[in-house]
């Protein structure tokens, strides 16, 4: 059986002022991101995904 890959979040406890401060400012100063283009995005493959269904049902049905 293969082993399984586990990973543990990163603890900052023990780092040291000069290495811990510059991560934690650039993580506070990064800007939160823009998820308008994956929500279209998803809207947009989910109407494919809807009409698809409706075609596949078609046809099944017109098999009967």
């Amino acid at each position: 059986m293969a082993d399984t890959v586990r990973y543990r979040k990163p603890s900052m406890t023990n780092l040291p002022s000069d290495i811990g401060v510059p991560i934690l400012k650039q993580i506070l100063s990064t800007p939160a991101p823009d998820r308008t283009a994956m929500k279209i995005e998803s809207a947009e493959l989910l109407k494919k995904m809807i009409k698809e269904r409706a075609l596949e049902d078609a046809k099944r049905n017109s098999s009967k």
